[in-house]
């Protein structure tokens, strides 16, 4: 049985709550560390570009890898809510026992909600697709979907000479359809 902590879900004192319960959500999610705070930057812009209670909370800029927050990598480094809910261990993030049990409390209240229940789903969706990903392979998905946040990036030029390459192997994976692996070989919607 889970001992319940005082977590108001309903009200969270700030923004910097709502991104931490956020990074929990995902960490927790799936019973491994996210190899990277790279790959948990991408993460939750994935989420939160489908979800828009999310966009008030987390601010993504165009940035030299792509979308980046800052007030999330303030908070992977320094949490303001919940100092011992994750760690950094190694560029690794995840839960501490501590963290699972507020992992675990927060499934708990948003469990009893259809619309909550299916943004876990979409949690666990996001963390089964992206964690299978190497890093280019994020890096290209990232930058052919959301190609307004190429405008700065440092990488991207690298990462599309690799295009053919990653796009191989992200159809491999089951990641990509063949249609989707055809534009990218192409060029289709790719800023050159």
């Amino acid at each position: 049985m889970s001992k319940t902590l005082n977590i108001s879900i309903r009200d969270p004192q700030d923004e910097f709550d709502a991104i931490e319960r956020y990074l929990i959500l995902l960490l927790g999610v799936i019973n491994r560390p996210i190899p990277s705070s790279l790959l948990l930057q991408k993460e939750l812009f994935v989420l939160s570009q489908s979800r828009a209670s999310i966009q008030k909370f987390l601010k993504f800029l165009k940035h030299y890898k792509g979308p980046y927050s800052l007030e999330i990598q303030d908070l992977i480094e320094s949490p303001m809510h919940y100092p011992d809910a994750f760690q950094v261990e190694r560029g690794k993030i995840y839960l501490t026992e501590n963290g699972r049990q507020i992992y675990e409390d927060l499934v708990q209240y948003y469990g009893n909600n259809l619309k909550s229940r299916r943004f876990l789903q979409a949690i666990k969706l996001v963390r089964t697709l992206y964690d299978r990903l190497s890093r280019d392979e994020l890096l290209l998905l990232i930058y052919l979907t959301y190609p307004e946040y190429t405008e700065k990036s440092e990488e991207f030029d690298r990462v599309m000479r690799r295009r053919k390459v990653l796009a191989r192997s992200l159809l491999k994976k089951g990641i990509i359809t063949e249609q989707r692996y055809k534009e990218i070989l192409f060029g289709d919607g790719i800023r050159q």
